[in-house]
């Protein structure tokens, strides 16, 4: 028997075990269990926990053991419990994801949300998985401004442990920014802060656009843009003290509201250029400032004068030199005296190019546009160069080039990120011009072939005076080299003329390439069959002369000079072209034309560009006949005010257009904003027109007596207004001319108009 004293200490012991805390005791289980598992194996399961079979554990190691096993994502619910001197773990599996479906969504596509849940089918499927799709899928809607978006997950049981995950959309309404409020602005009115933002307030006429709704990211964006817009404005002291955006109750309105404050308004004080460089004379940099004293402060003028001047003396061999601005404020006068310090920069190589977001676009097509390779000096003029050239591919929303560290203090990354933009045309066009009076156009064209930089394209057009078929392709980098090689084949008919008809069909091949950054050369042979008829019995001799069908053999030849800022939008810069088609390569027709031509870009203010023009040649009779329809015709959109063919020589008898030998031509033109916001595309334009269009190489036969000619070499000019639109429907354009000097005989027109609408 047990003593009652043995007894009395086995009690005491248990008191104070009962007392102690959680997470002394010890326990050992000598064999551990799982159960429930159907698709992990039990080793598996084992392996996640702390206890091992044999060892001894306690409580924190069982807090653990859950902790871990959930943590692995495979199980639904876990319990462990004591079964004599087995440990038993008790798991229910989370199930198999047998496909997910999406109810309800009609803005986005399936595939555009499988993308964004970033679940599979075959995957194991958790709560955590599911919420987190869900808030994607919200903040994808939230995104487009749909901020009444409900997103609810359904769970539906299949056989073998598999679901099927069906998220019930309800996608509802628009959520519009219905008002941008600026507080503390007291000297720039909030009409003109608003359209320094990208996000737009909600207007009637903003039904093609969509920045009048609420995006997180552009939100963000338009406060570094406020930032710039005062400091370009004269208010270096500028500070954006907060920007806030409160949803209505309702959740269909957005409120924007930006608390600033302005501080005082700087002007431009001296300037001054001092230059370490002893081979950079300072004093011959000063016409590189892009501002003048007395000028409101702005900090893009700053900017663009450092970029000149790092440009200037890039030329000059100093590939490393630095610009750094020292800015010193005048507070009493409020002024800002800058002086620009030249100084030799540290020597950095390029340790790797990285190319960024080019999800399609092949990783050559935009290594060809950058003139830097691996182990190159940095070179801040080429990075800007190739920043340009990607920006005028037309591949791209957005192009930025940077430089990171590299792996020394010498080496450097530079790392090209892109946005990639639609690059692909496909529609029909309806439309009317007064060139070619009703048409109709079913047009594609794919600038960007599978990702190759190569332009596919094929347009037919049908139109009261002109039907036309064309086909081509154009590779920029033919077999690899900077060669741009193409090919088209046409059928043209034509009765911009009345008083004949003109068919053409042929083919034509052509291969460009660069001479230097700025010199290009082009060559290109076309031939065609030409058949004109429809001339009625009284017309000109000369083009009845004409009738008939012929084999047209022509090498085409250009030259030109490019210093423009951009080949698709400049806004600066000029060009120079020579070019030359000489037909005669056998055949039946021989002439030679020679044009020269040039252009000049100058922008004095923001979104106001003036454009010069001139444009001067001839045509020669080579041998070999020469007809009306190769002659030089003026009108329409090459000569506003007057009609197609309706000014230049003419039959004395007939009075029927002949075209001319000889010709020059000029226009002065200025293209600014009319007021309206900037996302409707339309601008207005201002110009005139002069020029003169005089002889004739045709030649009759000796049989035929040759009627007189009426030919002038009086200037005709004109003037007029214009409006642009780059309308979601197409490309639009009228203008209205009054020919202010002309010849009796002229046809004029002083409207044109045309217009192709999309859909």
């Amino acid at each position: 028997m047990i003593s009652k004293q043995k007894i009395l200490s086995m009690a005491l012991l248990l008191g104070v075990t009962g007392l102690m805390p959680s997470g002394v005791w010890a326990e050992v289980a000598n064999s551990i269990r799982v159960q429930g598992n159907k698709r992990i194996e039990s080793a598996t399961v084992l392996s996640y926990i702390p206890i091992k079979a044999g060892k001894s554990y306690d409580q924190s190691d069982l807090d653990l053991a859950l902790k871990d096993l959930y943590a692995t994502g495979y199980f639904s619910d876990v319990q462990i419990n004591r079964q004599g001197d087995a440990l038993v773990i008790d798991v229910i599996e989370n199930a198999i994801i047998n496909q997910i479906a999406f109810e309800g969504n009609s803005k986005l596509k399936d595939d555009k949300l499988k993308e964004e849940v970033q679940l599979r089918p075959r995957e194991v499927l958790s709560r955590t998985k599911i919420q987190s799709a869900q808030q994607r899928i919200l903040d994808i809607y939230r995104r487009m401004g749909r901020y009444s978006a409900t997103v609810v997950p359904k769970v539906i049981k299949q056989s073998d442990n598999r679901v099927d995950l069906v998220f019930e959309i309800n996608e509802g309404d628009v959520t519009y920014v219905r008002k941008v409020n600026f507080i503390g602005n007291r000297h720039i009115a909030s009409s003109h802060l608003e359209k320094a933002l990208l996000t737009k307030q909600t207007r009637w006429y903003r039904f093609f656009a969509s920045d009048d709704t609420y995006d997180p990211d552009r939100f963000i964006a338009d406060q570094q843009l406020l930032r710039e817009y005062y400091y370009d404005s004269g208010y270096p002291d500028f500070r954006l003290i907060n920007a806030v955006s409160e949803l209505s109750p309702d959740q269909k309105d957005l409120f924007l509201t930006f608390t600033l404050e302005e501080g005082p308004r700087y002007s431009f004080g001296k300037v001054e250029i001092k230059s370490k460089i002893a081979k950079v004379d300072a004093s011959k940099l000063y016409g590189l400032v892009a501002y003048s004293q007395g000028d409101w402060f702005s900090r893009k003028m700053i900017e663009k004068t450092i970029q000149s001047i790092t440009e200037a003396v890039g030329t000059q061999g100093f590939a490393f030199a630095q610009i750094e601005p020292v800015i010193a404020k005048n507070n009493a006068a409020k002024t800002v005296d800058i002086t620009f310090e030249i100084s030799e920069g540290p020597r950095v190589y390029i340790e790797r190019i990285e190319i960024r977001g080019n999800d399609r676009t092949r990783d050559e097509v935009i290594r060809r546009e950058i003139r830097l390779q691996e182990g190159d000096a940095y070179n801040t003029t080429f990075v800007k160069r190739a920043e340009q050239n990607l920006n005028d591919l037309g591949y791209f929303k957005k192009v930025d080039v940077t430089a990171e560290s590299g792996s020394a203090p010498d080496k450097a990354k530079l790392v090209v990120t892109v946005e990639e933009q639609s690059t692909g045309e496909l529609g029909l066009a309806i439309g009317f011009s007064t060139l070619d009076r009703a048409l109709g156009n079913i047009h594609f064209a794919e600038r960007n072939f599978m990702g190759t930089g190569r332009t596919i394209h094929s347009d037919f057009t049908l139109a009261s005076r002109r039907q036309e078929f064309d086909v081509g392709i154009t590779d920029p980098y033919f077999l690899g080299y900077n060669l741009e090689a193409g090919a088209d084949v046409f059928h043209v008919r034509s009765k911009r003329i009345s008083a004949f008809t003109e068919k053409n069909t042929g083919a034509r091949t052509h291969i460009g390439y660069k001479l230097t950054d700025n010199w290009f050369q082009n060559w290109s042979y076309t031939i065609q069959k030409d058949q004109i008829s429809d001339i009625p019995s009284a017309s000109s001799l000369y083009i009845r002369d004409m009738k008939g069908g012929y084999i047209n053999s022509a090498i085409g030849h250009s030259i030109g000079y490019d210093r423009r800022n951009s080949r698709r939008e400049p806004t600066a810069g000029y060009t120079v072209t020579l070019s030359n088609s000489f037909a005669g390569v056998g055949g039946d027709i021989g002439y030679l034309k020679n044009a020269l031509g040039a252009s000049y870009f100058y922008s004095p203010l923001d979104e106001v560009v003036m454009n010069a023009r001139i444009t001067g040649g001839h045509i020669l009779r080579a041998g070999k006949k020469i007809r009306v329809a190769d002659q030089v015709f003026l009108g329409g959109d090459s000569f506003r005010g007057f009609e197609f063919g309706g000014m230049g020589p003419r039959d004395a008898k007939t009075k029927e257009s002949l075209g001319g030998a000889r010709y020059w031509v000029g226009t002065l033109e200025t293209m600014f904003p009319i007021g309206l916001p900037n996302e409707f595309g339309v601008k207005g334009a201002v110009f005139t027109d002069f020029g003169s269009l005089w002889g004739c190489a045709l030649r009759l036969p000796k049989t035929v007596v040759a009627t007189d000619r009426i030919s002038s070499k009086r200037i005709r000019a004109s003037a007029g207004v214009g409006l642009s639109w780059n309308s979601p429907f197409g490309p639009l354009r009228i203008d209205y001319a009054i020919p202010f000097k002309k010849h009796k005989d002229d046809d004029v027109q002083r409207i044109f108009f045309g217009v192709s609408s999309r859909f």
